[in-house]
């Protein structure tokens, strides 16, 4: 048996070295496995040793789990703020999990995850059989954030998710209505979601937050509307009202003066009665439901406005941000009103706003110059 300074590496009866050390506890570790020649098991004492020092070494016992086994774990016990994660969002993420990373990872043993596996994998998610850029990002996003965790752990010693720019979404840009598209999307729809329509579009509220709506949270004397709750709907599970989808979610937003008579009419005529009832409820009086408003209500009102393909109530959103943007509205003051914690999206349509007044200015040049050849000439 030969000794070196730190652990000790001994020739088995087969043959080969086993390498082994003790621990801070007193109690002997051996290497995973054993070594052709002594020389070798010396080398991984050596290397085990450095890790050690330096905090970087990882129990070759652990990490044995599948990578589906942690993530569910992952997703169950996962904390943002100090809170769970949202129902919608635990909701998405197990979808992804089962759809798009379970399938060629999931039966992987955490600690035998190698970044090649990964590059693999998000080379077939983002090619043209895979599901899309934007999916491609997600879910990298989402396997790069577990694996951090696993890092913390102790359980790996590396995030394989090292890909530069996976998880950066580059989407289309989204349809921007005119006013007078927004205009006639609220002539075509039926007077009991008038008001919806107008509310999205000038304060910027998410479907959430309009279906969870109470009167209380109206005050259209001062004229706000206060977001204080959004509707959950996961499924498989009963509705349910939960808090707004980020802390910056929690707000009071200005309602232009214009459509307060719409909104007077609509709790006259359309609103559960009492300070708690619904603002917006359904023929039946019942809550909306956000799949059968986008294909009974939305679908044939965008199709009569003559918005374009594949529009979503929530670019209204956008659109009132645009409109924000246009009349002078800071970053700050755009965050508030669509509930932003960042302050990327409000940027986005001030910057939009920026190369449009470029645009006007060039225009603008354009239109001097062809005036003063006219006048010469």
């Amino acid at each position: 048996m030969g000794r070196r300074a730190w652990g000790t590496v001994r020739r088995l009866r087969s043959g080969r070295y086993q390498a082994r050390y003790q621990d801070g506890s007193g109690r002997q570790v051996s290497a995973p496995y054993t070594f052709a020649t002594k020389a070798d098991g010396n080398r991984w004492l050596a290397k085990t040793q450095t890790e050690l020092d330096s905090g970087r070494w990882i129990d070759p016992k652990t990490g044995k789990e599948t990578l589906q086994v942690y993530a569910e774990r992952w997703v169950e016990t996962r904390l943002v703020r100090g809170r769970p994660l949202a129902p919608r969002t635990a909701e998405l993420y197990r979808a992804q999990l089962k759809n798009h990373i379970a399938p060629a990872l999931g039966s992987t043993p955490l600690r035998q995850l190698e970044a090649s596996a990964v590059r693999a994998w998000y080379g077939e998610l983002s090619g043209p059989s895979g599901p899309g850029q934007v999916t491609a990002a997600k879910c990298y996003r989402l396997l790069r954030a577990i694996c951090t965790t696993a890092v913390d752990d102790n359980l790996i010693a590396r995030n394989p998710c090292s890909i530069r720019g996976a998880g950066q979404e580059r989407s289309s840009e989204r349809p921007m209505f005119t006013l007078a598209q927004v205009e006639a999307l609220v002539d075509a729809v039926e007077d009991r979601w008038r008001a919806l329509i107008l509310l999205a579009a000038w304060t910027g509220l998410r479907i959430g937050e309009l279906s969870a709506l109470r009167r209380e949270h109206l005050n259209l004397e001062a004229g706000t509307v206060s977001v204080k709750s959004a509707v959950v709907d996961v499924i498989g599970q009963e509705r349910s009202y939960g808090p707004p989808k980020s802390a910056a979610g929690h707000r009071a937003v200005a309602i232009p003066p214009h459509i307060i008579g719409d909104l007077e009419h609509h709790l006259a005529v359309y609103a559960q009665p009492g300070s708690h009832g619904l603002v917006f409820v359904g023929p039946k009086g019942g809550p909306i439901r956000r799949n059968n408003f986008a294909s009974r209500v939305w679908a044939p009102a965008a199709e009569a406005a003559g918005l374009p393909a594949g529009s979503h109530l929530h670019d209204l959103r956008g659109w009132g941000a645009t409109v924000a943007a246009r009349h002078g509205a800071t970053t700050r003051e755009l965050m508030h009103r669509l509930g932003h914690a960042s302050p990327a999206a409000a940027l986005r349509y001030q910057r939009a706003e920026q190369e449009r007044d470029a645009a006007l200015a060039a225009a603008m040049s354009a239109a001097l110059r062809h005036s003063n050849g006219t006048t010469s000439a």
